[in-house]
């Protein structure tokens, strides 16, 4: 019986020592820590800005890199941010958005986020200034709890400080590795092609095994270059391949942003193996559903269509990213449309 009541006194003080520090405990608590990098303002300002960058530094994304995140808008719009999901239980599902920013000063966020059924909510920041081409970078979170559920703010430093720490430390090794001559604003181009106005970074002799490195950097500066002169964009990311040497294995292309739109035509459907094809009077695309891998076979298919029709090809080939590792995780749902154009029929 004293055993009992031992027991019954201690759950009993456990009880009472957690309602009291309940009570207690802070409504709202600041999680901060910050970063000196050597990079210029404006281009910590821009990685930090493009959500699509974040896979590259931040701590929860490394936690998971099956997790799946969903980019809502771009920058400038009215609504701004990304959604992640995870099986993962210290990742779990949840979303943030850009609130508010001021100049490249400031950029507060909102945050949503659900781990084994609870829904919490937060708003943190994101602080820049630069000193002698030096950016310091303070990354906050602002925590509030009702009651009972305060009494995490004891621990929230404890919890969420380590993973701020981790993510400033890898967007220090990541910014710092990017070499920001070579993507200078003024390489970004408005060209024409095909009756759409594209703003463009491009490259030559490009070796083949650097693309992807190219239009990971390159989009945001094409992006960057739209904000500032108050553009939207009027399609999805695209590829433009000026050459193709499969010989010394390397491209001349541009990473692009159309900034017109081309007056729809009437087209023909085709019925390419790998997915839908459509022609014009001056045109063959095709729309191919599935991972990269699969298309060198249709670039194949289409010049044999050109082939065995008597077509000149015209000009660069086009291929518009309608769906891309930008919106999902699962390379089987990404969409290429791929274009080709010709001038006329090929003499006998």
């Amino acid at each position: 019986m004293k055993i009992f009541k031992g027991i019954l006194y201690t759950v009993i003080i456990i009880i009472l020592t957690f309602i009291t520090a309940a009570l207690f405990a802070p409504s709202s608590v600041l999680v901060e820590r910050s970063i000196i990098v050597n990079i210029s303002q404006k281009n910590v300002f821009d990685q930090i800005s493009d959500f699509t960058t974040w896979p590259q530094w931040d701590a929860w994304y490394a936690k998971d890199t099956n997790q799946l995140r969903k980019y809502v808008g771009r920058f400038g719009d009215s609504e701004y941010g990304y959604h992640w999901s995870s099986e993962d239980k210290h990742v779990g599902n949840g979303s943030m958005y850009y609130s508010s920013i001021v100049g490249m000063d400031s950029l507060i966020y909102d945050l949503s986020f659900e781990n084994e059924g609870d829904i919490n909510e937060a708003s943190g920041y994101f602080y820049l200034s630069e000193n002698n081409g030096q950016t310091t970078i303070k990354w906050g979170m602002f925590s509030s709890l009702e009651f009972p559920y305060k009494i995490l703010n004891y621990f929230m430093d404890a919890m969420v400080g380590p993973d701020f720490e981790t993510g400033l430390i890898n967007f220090k090794n990541y910014i710092e590795s990017i070499d920001f001559e070579k993507i200078s604003p003024k390489n970004v181009q408005i060209v024409n092609e095909f009756g759409v106005d594209y703003a463009l970074v491009r490259k030559d002799s490009l070796a083949m095994r650097d693309m992807n490195s190219f239009f990971k950097s390159s989009y945001p500066l094409v992006y960057d270059y739209l904000r500032s002169k108050g553009v939207e964009p009027k399609g999805p990311s695209t590829g433009i391949y000026y050459a193709w040497d499969e010989i010394n294995f390397v491209t001349d292309l541009a990473a692009a942003v159309p900034i017109s739109e081309l007056l729809p035509e009437e087209s023909e459907s085709i019925d390419f193996e790998f997915g839908a094809g459509f022609q014009t009077n001056n045109s063959i695309s095709c729309e191919l559903k599935g991972g990269y891998s699969k298309s060198y076979a249709a670039h194949t298919a289409i010049n044999d269509w050109l082939e065995e029709n008597n077509k000149i090809m015209d000009g660069p080939v086009i291929e518009e990213y309608v769906k891309g590792p930008n919106d999902t995780k699962d390379s089987s749902d990404y969409l290429t449309r791929i274009t080709y154009h010709f001038l006329e029929t090929a003499s006998n």
